[in-house]
């Protein structure tokens, strides 16, 4: 029943969502053809090619029909809703190109009624997925029931995770969690397994998870075998919640079992190719459309209020611990006393044009040549200065994580409220946990979602700007 049915249901979603696209395309055609909307041919006759394949690729991008060996539900909305909006922006960029009256087009009746269409198509079809998807095992005469031996912080984890994404699978929960059986040797533990495994078989378990320390299990062979003679899969999950008390993250190489301290997205080659074409595309534009002429403008007034050079550039924590020559507009006097000191409020350093571009963060502008050079990140935490680096990373534990990433001009932290002067080492610690946050939970998503948050802000003044 697992694998079946939720191969069919994982099938007529994508049957039924690339119908919808291509039925949203047919109704923009065809009232693009009543409002006499000037598409030249080439944009006409490509118009349900580019639909299929630029939704072909994002929901390949956000691995929307991932068959996996569970079913998550909320991340089968989340991609959904990624993989819509991301088809419509490629979509409309390829009209961008090639349409010569866009703000027209975007405001026609056929461009609203294909948006209202396919964005009621996926609200009402997501409804009805869930009401399906919530009564399917139901439908089901023999279910693929699920089951797990042993009883410890793992196997309660475990049986949580189970549980909630169980849609597939008829999870009967912990099976020997009102057993009161002490196992204090292997050789109990192995009496204990095989009796167990004996009753699971005789209750109609398929598959049996067994969560157990690594001490008391000396012959997997002898317990899949077992399992085998019961016509039941057995997967071992090994219990270190004795050892640590934190969540590892584990992995495969080859037939070897990687236990990591976290998950890191950036870690994966497709992940970084795609934040650096994000910060190619995004600090080209910048610098052709913003600091060509925003460069020789502050250069003249800076110049004009102060002697000294229109950069300011120092050498900070890069990725990799590595160090490198981040870039500013001159904010202060030159020849002010100790570089490495931070900025404070009303600091008497900062020249009259350098309060303005402070609090409006245009000093940071230059730092999009970093990312161009690709020493820095569009987002990602704020680069320290060297000292910094090294008097923190004796204070606050996992400092250096901040630091398996490029830095970035913006960063969580900065739109979470962590922005400017560190007076305490807490307030340090709270930036790091919010880097390290980022670290873990990458997306582009985020990225975006972060450098808009970056210029609302901006825009409302923020407090810690100075």
């Amino acid at each position: 029943m697992r694998n079946r049915h939720k191969f069919s249901f994982i099938i007529s979603c994508a049957i039924l969502d690339m119908l919808a696209m291509v039925l949203g395309t047919v109704l923009f055609l065809e009232f693009a053809n009543e409002e006499k909307i000037g598409l030249s041919d080439l944009l006409f006759d490509k118009m349900i090619p580019i639909t299929i394949l630029s939704w072909l690729f994002t929901v390949s991008y956000f691995q929307l029909y991932k068959i996996d060996v569970l079913f998550n539900l909320d991340y089968f909305f989340q991609n959904s809703w990624r993989a819509f909006f991301t088809q419509r922006i490629l979509w409309h960029s390829y009209l961008f190109v090639f349409q010569d009256n866009v703000l027209y087009f975007f405001g026609s009746k056929a461009n609203l009624i294909q948006l209202s269409f396919l964005f009621s198509y996926f609200l009402f079809s997501r409804i009805l997925f869930t009401i399906v998807i919530s009564r399917i095992k139901f439908w089901v005469f023999k279910p693929f029931t699920v089951g797990i031996w042993g009883f410890n912080k793992t196997s309660i984890e475990l049986a949580a995770h189970l549980e909630s994404n169980s849609y597939f699978i008829d999870f009967v929960g912990i099976v020997n969690e009102n057993e009161n059986v002490e196992i204090g040797s292997i050789e109990k533990f192995t009496e204990a397994l095989s009796e167990a495994i004996h009753k699971a078989s005789e209750s109609g378990i398929n598959e049996l998870y067994i969560v157990a320390k690594p001490d008391f299990i000396n012959d997997l062979n002898y317990f899949f075998e077992l399992g085998d003679k019961h016509c039941m899969r057995l997967k071992f999950v090994p219990d270190f919640s004795s050892i640590s008390k934190k969540h590892f993250n584990s992995t495969h190489l080859n037939n070897f079992h990687v236990i990591k301290p976290r998950y890191e997205p950036l870690q994966n080659a497709y992940n970084r190719l795609a934040k650096r074409v994000f910060d190619l595309a995004f600090s080209s534009l910048v610098i052709v459309f913003i600091l060509s002429w925003l460069y020789p403008l502050l250069a003249f007034i800076i110049k004009k209020q102060s002697k000294g050079p229109v950069l300011f550039k120092q050498l900070r924590t890069g990725k990799k611990n590595e160090p490198f020559w981040c870039y500013k507009f001159r904010s202060m006097y030159t020849d002010m006393g100790d570089e490495t000191e931070q900025a404070k409020r009303g600091d008497s350093r900062i020249t009259p044009i350098g309060k303005f571009i402070r609090r409006t963060s245009l000093d940071e502008m230059p730092q999009f040549f970093n990312v161009l050079m690709g020493k820095m990140s569009v987002v990602g935490p704020r680069p320290h200065m060297i000292k910094h680096t090294s008097d923190y990373n004796g204070h606050i534990n996992n400092f250096m994580v901040r630091h398996f990433v490029k830095p970035g001009i913006t960063g969580l932290a900065q739109v979470s409220g962590l922005r400017g002067e560190t007076k305490r080492v807490v307030d340090m610690k709270r930036r790091v946990t919010t880097d390290i946050e980022y670290v873990q939970r990458w997306s582009l998503i985020k990225d975006l979602k972060i450098c808009i948050l970056t210029v609302v802000i901006t825009l409302k003044g923020d407090k810690n700007a100075f």
